[in-house]
């Protein structure tokens, strides 16, 4: 009796691919929300954190569905001048606050998406400016990026060369040296005849 062959395992990360990403920051999402409630200190942050995350995996569903079709715009430059005043996020950006803040369970969602973005089933994805830019926050409070240096080492300035001292020229022998400075004022009569 012949063997029937198996079917071929299919690859997960082919399969789920790029879409998983959107699974992953929906997953941080509740994740932040289950445990931010607990305290105090980091209940105002869900609601930001939330709709960052959720719009974040919107976006990268979108960006998917448009590599998938071939209809991904070229990456637009970035203007040098701002309209305005730059905004300020409502949750903190520092490196690896998340982590800091939920522990090993914010770690392993971590480590997901960092093994998901070496992938190379994402490498076209992420090879997109507006990806890379929509998940540059998310991978920096989760500690995926190298942390900032807060006041960058100033270079040490240049040591000045003091000029050589000259040393101070002797008078010329046939200069007459300068007059002499009068005991007393010439117009003051002499100690002698001032009365008093």
């Amino acid at each position: 009796m012949n063997a029937q062959p198996h079917p071929a395992t299919p690859n997960l990360a082919q399969s789920c691919g790029v879409a998983s990403l959107g699974v992953i920051l929906r997953n941080l999402a509740a994740l932040i929300a289950g445990r931010f409630l607990r305290h105090k200190l980091h209940a105002a942050l869900i609601v930001p954190l939330w709709r960052h995350l959720t719009q974040a995996a919107l976006r990268l569903d979108r960006l998917r569905a448009r590599l998938a079709a071939g209809k991904l715009p070229p990456p637009r430059p970035r203007a040098s001048n701002h309209s305005g005043p730059h905004q300020k996020p409502l949750f903190p950006t520092t490196h690896a606050w998340l982590i800091n803040a939920l522990g090993a369970e914010a770690a392993i969602v971590a480590a997901q998406l960092d093994s998901l973005l070496a992938d190379p089933a994402t490498a076209d994805l992420f090879a997109c400016t507006a990806a890379r830019r929509t998940l540059a926050p998310i991978r920096r409070m989760l500690g995926l990026t190298p942390a900032r240096p807060r006041h960058p080492a100033a270079a040490p300035a240049p040591a000045r060369k003091q000029p050589p001292r000259s040393e101070p020229i002797p008078p010329h022998p046939t200069i007459d040296p300068p007059p002499r400075r009068p005991d007393h004022l010439w117009w003051l009569p002499p100690p002698r005849l001032r009365s008093g």
